[in-house]
């Protein structure tokens, strides 16, 4: 993956070279479809990326992926998918013919600092309430794998949540004294979260995709925006986020 930065490079030149003035002059705008978990890094690398592209915007729509691959299945405009997993990126395969192994997360039991929670069986106590992604979605798929893998945990959570930043939200606010979320999120919340790694590292696990959206109008200019996701300073921003790089 190392060499696809170069090779679109090498790509765009001709295709910008060729480009109208008054084209790359015009207000640039590029949607991109993104894994809820992407949100607060992304929004970082887009401040990054304007400072050298002053009449871009960079329109996100952060959602579960299989709410994004359902949207564009039906149809719905967008330029770039960033998928939390390869399941949903297939699922949205007639529009993303090409994807590439981008970064991986993994999912971890998270708790309120101080709080009730302090190990894996501790889930099982009564009156300890804790929540997960719906199955569907890929921290859900996560979960149930690294739940299954550690086999301790016998109680069932209040609510499977259609996303990952919905799990979040209600366990920073203490609705809430657990929640099986990623280790990005975490950090991200360092000032009030800890978390219990699961000890099968595999089983929890979820592996990031990312691709251009056929027939996408700014298909050549999409193209920069990827070149610079998958540059190596952006690489570095999402590894200190939390994110794995992908070999």
């Amino acid at each position: 993956m190392n060499k696809l930065p170069l090779l679109l490079s090498l790509v765009l030149v001709g295709a910008l070279t060729s480009m109208p003035a008054s084209r790359t002059a015009q207000q640039i705008t590029i949607t991109v479809f993104a894994a809820s978990s992407l949100a607060d890094t992304y929004k970082e690398l887009a401040q990054s990326f304007s400072k050298s592209h002053k009449n871009w915007r960079i329109a996100f729509s952060f959602q579960a992926s299989s709410t994004l691959a359902t949207q564009l299945n039906a149809g719905a405009p967008a330029d770039l998918f960033v998928s939390a997993s390869k399941v949903e990126m297939a699922q949205a395969k007639s529009r993303v013919g090409r994807p590439l192994n981008y970064v991986s997360n993994r999912v971890v039991v998270a708790f309120k600092t101080g709080g009730s929670v302090k190990s894996f069986a501790d889930l099982n106590k009564s009156g300890v309430i804790w929540i997960q992604c719906a199955h569907e979605v890929p921290c859900g798929q996560a979960a149930d794998s690294a739940l299954k893998s550690k086999g301790i945990v016998t109680s069932k959570p209040v609510s499977y949540e259609p996303k990952v930043s919905s799990a979040v939200a209600k366990l920073v606010s203490g609705e809430v004294d657990a929640a099986i979320i990623y280790h990005t999120d975490v950090l991200a919340n360092s000032k009030t979260l800890s978390e219990l790694a699961f000890s099968n590292p595999k089983s929890a696990l979820t592996q990031y995709q990312i691709g251009l959206v056929s027939k996408s109008k700014n298909a050549a200019l999409t193209k920069i925006f990827l070149n610079f996701l998958l540059s190596k300073s952006s690489m570095q921003v999402m590894k200190e986020h939390g994110f794995e790089i992908s070999k």
